[in-house]
């Protein structure tokens, strides 16, 4: 009769088991083949989402709730000077992706002839009262922005800074009002790693780059991202 496998024998083995995956996961970081890794995570326990900032600090899903929005972005004249069309640039790609998800966004033209056929100084409580159908006014402020590396006018590297505050519309009618009700900062760095240098790329493919990254870190305010999408930024 066979000799059975003590119990020793059987946790020798179920050591050998783990140091044998915990080698295969350190072979596959090392040889940079990270994405690897999330598909073993997503295969295992699905891929996780990290509910949006708005949602987690007013307990509204904005995707949900299908809440008709109007995104205005604004920036100081400084910072415009950097790139001119930057706020235009930067609210239409934060549009695209709410409009990709299905989520109710008005169009911020009528905003803007409101504001402008007022003297231009935004007024949530006079965008309210003008717009009928609006329910939440949101406001990506860009404080900062840069998109060459500091003392290397060879080198492109974007760094950005702002906020997003959100108005709740309340009221009826000409008593329609606004409550704020979200205040969030953001910090954009594109790219992480490394700069670019300028022979590498073009400065306006390198600038569409990052607002596309900025786009990606200020949409996190209004709807759901994957924590796969997260990772491979």
């Amino acid at each position: 009769m066979p000799e059975q496998p003590t119990s020793s024998h059987s946790r020798n083995h179920s050591r050998r088991i783990t140091r044998l995956m915990l080698c295969a996961a350190l072979l596959v970081v090392s040889t940079g083949c990270i994405n690897s890794l999330v598909m073993m995570g997503k295969m295992m326990m699905g891929d996780p989402v990290q509910t949006s900032g708005f949602e987690l600090a007013t307990g509204i899903s904005l995707e949900d709730e299908n809440k008709r929005i109007l995104i205005h972005c604004t920036s100081p004249s400084y910072v415009q000077s950097e790139y001119d069309s930057l706020t235009a640039d930067l609210q239409d790609e934060v549009i695209r992706r709410m409009k990709r998800r299905g989520m109710a966004v008005l169009h911020p033209d009528a905003a803007a002839n409101i504001l402008d056929a007022n003297g231009g100084t935004f007024d949530p409580d006079l965008l309210a009262r003008k717009m009928p159908d609006v329910d939440y006014i949101m406001v990506i402020n860009v404080n900062s922005f840069q998109f060459r590396e500091d003392h290397s006018p060879n080198l492109f590297r974007g760094r950005a800074s702002g906020s997003v505050v959100g108005y709740e519309v309340i009221g009826e009618d000409t008593m329609k009002s606004t409550l704020r009700v979200y205040d969030q900062e953001f910090r954009t760095t594109h790219p992480t790693s490394h700069p670019v240098t300028t022979d590498q790329m073009p400065q306006n493919v390198f600038i569409r780059r990052f607002i596309d990254q900025m786009a990606d870190d200020v949409g996190c305010s209004f709807y759901r991202v994957s924590q796969g999408d997260l990772f491979a930024r």
